[in-house]
């Protein structure tokens, strides 16, 4: 690993060879959570949650008392520290909910509004003195891949706390990273070791419905040879692979926040092979793994992949780097000026920023890129009752992820409407074309002008 070096000197760096620097540093997971006492902590996340030191140090603070702050973001609904009994115990923030919108009745659980790209500022500013992060057993040189999940918690943030505790999970995968915002951490950086053996929670790809197919047959036609394609999750996301092998597309680059199993058949067929990028030539670029083990395998080790840090992926000037980049996000609800809200149900915080706002001005900011927001035009409430995504207004509350001045393209199952440099009459006129029938009159009732 000649491009990297350890920065971080850990307790045992001195011990010799990163072997007996392993052996002198491994301890049980409550020996673990003894190190840590009234402390902020920042934590990986998802199918990187460190399950072992979790239970020991829920257990330590219930016996002993105490108090702890834990940063971190995903959060499985079957973590020890987050139980109900616990929340005397525990304050939790998150800029990102996921399983944490279950948990936030709980009345601990807090939400810090950033781009996806700054959690690593976020983190770094909560001054952690601890981090437990959750790896991939190490290679021949001592380095360890932070796997699935790991970019939730940024280097800065590891080279900043006083205590590194990880935990060696024999059942992760390793993935391919060097360079600028590698995602690789040396044994000789550790302050404590862990090793646990837990199969990482999979998500397997959900399958695409009527709706995704045709709303991927239009982002599918704004996908031009030789492009650099940001993904999402979910049905749309495999819908739009399909489309894309479909139309027989070549050259395709991937610059992505998030890897999925859409990837792999692209991949496979040789639809992505990124040999038009500016970033990362050859490589499929990301930050993060979500899917299941099809993906791991895949990707496992895979020079084809390269591992970056979030704020790497997502900062919208290396967004730009690339030629023709076409972002494609997801969306709950756009007004009729463009406004976009894509995290909550009125003032109720449902997701997060994440990434969309980087996306859409890296994606613009590209030559020739395009950004693109995706919704469904409706949808049923809980009575059952049809509803439009296209409103006159924004439920009050909502949050405005995206506001209308940078929202280019908007596509729903009914076409494609393109906002930039349109006058805000032309914007509502374009956004009812696209809306579902039976409400495209009412819409037009409603405009303001």
């Amino acid at each position: 690993m000649r491009e990297i070096r350890p920065v971080r000197r850990g307790r045992m760096a001195a011990a010799g060879d990163w072997r007996r620097q392993y052996q002198a540093l491994q301890m049980t997971a409550a020996q673990a959570a003894a190190l840590i006492e009234g402390d902020v902590i920042a934590m990986t996340s998802a199918a990187n949650w460190p399950y072992a030191v979790d239970a020991a140090l829920a257990a330590r603070l219930r016996e002993n008392g105490g108090h702890v702050e834990i940063n971190s973001l995903f959060a499985p609904l079957d973590t020890a520290l987050l139980a109900a009994e616990n929340v005397d115990l525990v304050d939790y923030y998150s800029n990102f909910f996921s399983g944490e919108r279950l948990l936030a009745s709980h009345g601990n659980i807090g939400f810090v509004p950033t781009h996806l790209s700054a959690t690593g500022g976020w983190m770094a500013s909560r001054r952690p003195r601890a981090a437990i992060i959750t790896c991939a057993p190490p290679d021949a040189d001592g380095w360890m891949s932070r796997s699935l999940w790991g970019a939730m918690v940024h280097r800065r943030v590891l080279e900043q706390c006083d205590t590194v505790i990880v935990e060696v999970n024999d059942q992760l995968p390793a993935f391919a990273s060097g360079g600028e915002g590698h995602m690789l951490f040396h044994v000789s950086e550790a302050d404590a070791i862990v090793e646990t053996s837990r199969p990482p929670a999979e998500n397997p790809p959900a399958p695409a419905d009527a709706a995704d197919k045709a709303i991927a047959g239009y982002i599918a036609d704004l996908v031009e040879d030789g492009a650099c394609v940001q993904f999402g999750l979910g049905g749309l996301a495999n819908a739009v692979g399909e489309c894309l092998a479909y139309a027989g597309k070549r050259d395709l680059g991937v610059q992505t926040e998030v890897m999925s199993n859409c990837l792999v058949s692209l991949m496979e067929k040789g639809i992505i092979n990124n040999s038009r990028k500016q970033t990362c030539p050859g490589r499929t670029a990301g930050a993060y793994f979500v899917g299941d083990r099809r993906l791991w395998d895949f990707a496992r080790e895979n020079p084809c992949f390269c591992q970056k840090e979030i704020d790497w992926v997502n900062d919208p000037r290396s967004i730009a780097r690339n030629d023709h980049v076409v972002s494609i996000n997801n969306a709950m609800e756009i007004d009729l000026t463009g406004q976009v809200n894509a995290e909550s149900i009125g003032s109720r915080q449902y997701s997060g920023t994440g990434g969309q706002l980087e996306w859409v001005l890296g994606a613009q900011w590209s030559k020739g890129g395009k950004s693109v927001i995706a919704l469904r035009s409706s949808y049923r409430d809980k009575g059952g009752v049809l509803r439009s995504k296209i409103v006159p207004r924004l439920m009050p509350g909502s949050i405005v992820t995206t506001p209308r001045t940078c929202v280019q393209y908007v596509v729903t199952e009914y076409g494609v409407a393109d906002l930039r440099y349109k006058s805000a009459l032309e914007r509502a006129r374009a956004l009812t074309a696209i809306a579902h029938p039976d409400f495209r009159q009412e819409l037009s009732r409603g405009l303001p002008w």
